[in-house]
This record gives C-alpha cells, structure tokens and sequence, in this order.
C-alpha cells in the first residue's frame, strides 16, 4: 500500500528511525514545508502515523503499519502460533523450548499477541526471558509488528 504524507506545518518534518524498522519503505531524509512524501507499507497493512513536536528541535513523524483485519484472520487460520514456536525452537535449546514453551497457547487479537501460560511462573519468565524473541519471530511469520502480552490461562 502506498501512503502519502504531505506536509503542511511550515515546519521541517523529520522521519522517526522506526519507521523504517517497521517495515515501511521511503526517503528517509525531513520533509520540508508543502512536500509531500510517499510510504510503501507492506501488503494487507494500513498505515498509523503520530506525530511529536519537540519544541525548537522540530518535529517527527513515525508510520507504522498495521495488520488488516482480514490479514490478521488469515494469520490466525494458518496456525500462526505454531509458526512461531517452530521459529523459537530453533532460536533456544529444546530444554528451554519443552520447559518454557510447549503448553503455551495464543491468539491474535487486533494487533497483539496474547500468549497463554498455564501458571505465573512461567507467564513471569516468558515476560522477561523471551518477549523479544516471541515478538521476532511473530514478525518474521506476519511481516508485521505486533505487541506480546502474556497472561495466565486465566487472563492474569
């Protein structure tokens, strides 16, 4: 998809780095009052934009983009979460994998991940020890970014 921001502030608008972390292609150079700028977000995304104004520093815009909804189904009917776990089971020794991750569950709910563990031993560990990871490997299997919340079976 492509997106087009122009810029109408009589300010120089400065591009966040994350923009392009996220998956987004474009100049990464400001934009300057009454340019206009066009993003390409990756396939079966939307863009969402915010914008900061940091005084006399200026202002910066981050595009990030987000699932479609029917993207996101489409994820969820393909055995999304078994896609993850096999890209984290190769990421960590099958001890951890067995320990941390093999009674786990998950869903995708908007554009986070809500990740299931059968107690709050394993919910806190899961927290600390591997929320970056879960989140890695649901971009690598979505192409997108997508929050992790861990929770209890019984949504603690």
């Amino acid at each position: 998809m492509k997106f087009k921001y122009y810029n109408d502030t009589n300010r120089v608008v400065n591009i966040h780095p994350t923009t392009f972390s996220h998956g987004c292609i474009g100049n990464k150079e400001a934009i300057r009052p009454l340019e206009e700028r066009t993003f390409i977000l990756p396939e079966g995304t939307y863009p969402w934009v915010k914008m900061w104004d940091h005084g006399e520093s200026g202002l910066s815009i981050l595009i990030s983009p987000i699932l479609e909804e029917n993207e996101i189904k489409n994820v969820t009917n393909n055995d999304f979460w078994n896609q993850v776990l096999l890209l984290i089971s190769k990421q960590i020794s099958s001890d951890a994998y067995e320990a941390w991750f093999q009674h786990t569950k998950a869903l995708i709910k908007d554009t986070t991940i809500i990740v299931y563990c059968k107690n709050e031993f394993q919910r806190d560990w899961i927290r600390k020890q591997y929320q970056e990871l879960i989140s890695s490997a649901a971009k690598d299997v979505t192409g997108n970014n997508l929050y992790v919340t861990v929770l209890t079976e019984n949504g603690e």
